[in-house]
C-alpha cells in the first residue's frame, strides 16, 4: 500500500423524501482510501451504509459534498467501480463463465483478451470445471466467489464489496474470509468493504470506520494494528480480542440510541 488516495469522501450528505419533509440519512460523512488499502465500515442497520456505495457508485447524486477519485470529482457518475453485492446475482440463463466475463464485456474489453485471465481466476477460486455450468447448480460459496472473480476482473481499481459474505452460514464465511485475505494479499486492490460482522472487519482491514446511527458520521477511524499477511489464528490473540471488544461496545451504544431515538 502506498499513501496515495485512491477514493476520498468529503462532507457528503444525503435525505430521501419530500422536501418537505426530509429523511436524512448521511449526514456529513468523510473518509478515504487509499492506494491498495482495505477499508471497512461497520455501524448500526439503517445507519447508510449502503447508500454510500450507492453515492460512489453513481447510481445516487449527494445533496451536498463531493466523491473524488484518484483526485477527480465524479458525483452522479457510473461506471467507475467493481461493485460486489450482498446477494451473488449471477443471471441464471448465463454460465459462470460468461456471468465472470460480464463486467469486462459491459466495458467493451474483447472476449478474447478476457477469456485467458478469468479462466486463471477462476481456478485460483475452485471454480476450474465448472466454466460452463449455470448458477443453480453451484453452493452459496462458490456463486460468491464467482460474483467476486466477475468484481476482480472489473477495468476498476476500485472494489466496493457490500456485505458479501452476510448470507452465508459460519463455517463458509470462515473459508470466504480466508480465501478473500489470499486473493486481496495477491492482487492488492483498493477494497471498500461493508460488513456488521465486527470480528470479519478487524480480520481483513487495514483501517476501519465506525458510523453513526442515522444521519451517518464517522465516529471513529481504526487503523487495525495487526501485521501482514494474517491468519484466522490472529482472531484468538489478547490483542484482537481486546480491540473487538472495544468496537463491539461502541456498536452497542450506537445501537442503544437508536432504540431510544425510535
Amino acid at each position: 500500500m502506498n499513501d496515495s488516495v485512491k477514493l476520498e469522501l468529503s462532507d457528503l450528505h444525503k435525505s430521501f423524501g419530500h422536501k418537505r419533509n426530509p429523511l436524512p440519512v448521511i449526514g456529513g460523512v468523510s473518509l478515504q482510501v487509499r492506494q491498495g488499502e482495505f477499508v471497512s465500515l461497520i455501524g448500526p442497520s439503517g445507519s447508510g451504509k449502503s447508500t454510500l456505495f450507492h453515492l460512489i457508485g453513481g447510481l445516487l447524486t449527494p445533496d451536498s459534498g463531493e466523491i473524488r477519485l484518484d483526485g477527480r470529482k465524479i458525483n452522479g457518475e457510473r461506471g467507475h467501480i467493481g461493485y460486489m453485492p450482498q446477494q451473488p446475482a449471477l443471471f441464471p440463463w448465463r454460465t459462470i463463465e460468461e456471468n465472470v466475463l460480464l463486467d469486462r464485456e459491459v466495458n467493451g474489453v474483447s472476449r478474447r483478451e478476457s477469456l485467458e485471465e478469468a479462466r486463471r481466476w477462476m481456478k485460483r477460486a475452485g471454480l476450474e470445471g465448472f466454466e460452463q455450468a449455470y448458477p443453480h447448480t453451484l453452493s452459496g460459496g462458490m456463486q460468491q466467489r464467482a460474483s467476486f472473480v466477475r468484481a476482480l476482473l472489473s477495468p476498476h481499481e476500485l472494489m466496493c464489496l457490500d456485505e458479501p459474505f452476510s448470507a452465508l452460514d459460519a463455517f463458509t464465511r470462515s473459508e470466504m474470509q480466508a480465501w478473500l485475505l489470499d486473493i486481496w494479499e495477491e492482487t492488492r486492490r483498493s477494497v471498500l468493504f461493508v460488513t456488521h460482522h465486527i470480528e470479519e472487519a478487524l480480520l481483513l482491514s487495514d483501517t476501519i470506520y465506525v458510523l453513526s446511527n442515522r444521519p451517518s458520521q464517522v465516529l471513529r477511524r481504526i487503523e487495525v494494528p495487526f501485521p501482514r499477511p494474517r491468519r484466522e489464528e490472529i482472531i484468538e490473540t489478547p490483542e484482537f480480542l481486546a480491540l473487538r471488544r472495544e468496537l463491539t461496545g461502541w456498536m452497542k451504544e450506537e445501537q442503544r440510541k437508536s432504540v431510544t431515538q425510535a
